[in-house]
């Protein structure tokens, strides 16, 4: 494990402390995290994790799309319910305004593409997180 998948798990530690020199550190040994697998001294901060969790999918896709859902299906889903409805209207109506709603569409549909990889990522960490529970309660 390197330091920033080590950092992944002190950001949702209630053991974290922010040194303004060094960054995020170990409130118990005041130093950046050193374990190896596992931190025997880690206990999961639920309501920072689900903050981060959050931000971390408001913050997916570019400017156009950011009043989207935090759903990626929805998201997904009304990217490309925009596609057809633009390439409809740049068909038939306008082809100005359909290039228009064809790249919102996009826009949202990138969204939630990003936002699906960030929940397979929390749920790997989250599935590392049990996993390293159980052992711990196993031995």
């Amino acid at each position: 494990m390197d330091l920033d998948e080590r950092l992944e798990f002190c950001k949702i530690c209630k053991n974290r402390k922010i040194d303004f020199k060094i960054g995020l550190t170990c409130s118990l040994t005041n130093e950046k995290p050193t374990f190896i697998d596992s931190c025997s001294e880690f206990i999961k901060d639920t309501a920072e994790a689900d903050r981060i969790l959050k931000m971390r999918l408001d913050s997916a896709g570019n400017s156009r799309s950011q009043n989207g859902s935090l759903n990626p299906d929805k998201n997904i889903n009304y990217g490309m319910f925009l596609v057809i409805s633009g390439l409809l209207i740049f068909l038939f109506i306008s082809a100005l305004f359909g290039a228009i709603i064809v790249f919102g569409g996009i826009s949202f549909y990138i969204r939630g593409e990003q936002q699906k990889r960030i929940l397979i990522k929390n749920n790997k960490l989250n599935k590392k997180i049990d996993q390293i529970k159980n052992e711990e309660d196993i031995s």
